[in-house]
């Protein structure tokens, strides 16, 4: 009787294992079928964090306290990120249109008239800053200068990964 038994349960095992081994190997095949025709591309595995903001392949961050130019360099470094650059008119644009009516600290710091982003790039004349103190915000109009200890909201930016 125990012998039989011991039949019967080898011969369910054997089944299962069929079926465990025919449903892996099926597993494997549709994967390997998905590999291929839905090839992730760079793209489309590329994003922003949460809270932030895509535009021309960079994530841009506004934030929603304050803080004076240092400590908004600060907190953007602490997110792997830097206060943002602006780069084109249309990023100008872009920041213009989200940052909302609080004018918002960029990474640009003015001495003697000259200007260099926080990665230390040189100011281009593509536009005119006003003011004449040392750390640069994006107001309603154009960037402008303020003391570096005033109170603002800031913007941060990085690249896409």
């Amino acid at each position: 009787m125990i012998s039989n038994c011991i039949v019967v349960t080898i011969g369910v095992m054997n089944r299962h294992k069929k079926c465990f081994i025919v449903g892996a190997i099926l597993i494997i095949i549709s994967n390997a079928i998905m590999v291929l025709i839905v090839k992730p591309t760079p793209d489309s595995q590329r994003f922003c964090p949460y809270d932030w903001i895509g535009f021309q392949n960079k994530c841009y961050y506004f934030s929603k306290e304050e803080g004076d130019w240092n400590s908004s360099k600060y907190n953007c470094s602490t997110q792997h990120a830097y206060l943002t650059k602006i780069d084109n008119n249309e990023e100008m644009d872009f920041l213009r249109r989200y940052k909302c009516s609080s004018d918002h600290w960029i990474g640009l710091k003015m001495a003697n008239g000259t200007g260099q982003w926080v990665d230390g790039a040189k100011l281009k004349k593509s536009f005119a800053v006003k003011g004449s103190e040392g750390c640069a915000y994006l107001s309603d109009d154009d960037p402008a200068t303020a003391r570096c200890y005033t109170e603002r909201k800031w913007i941060c930016r990085k690249e896409i990964h």
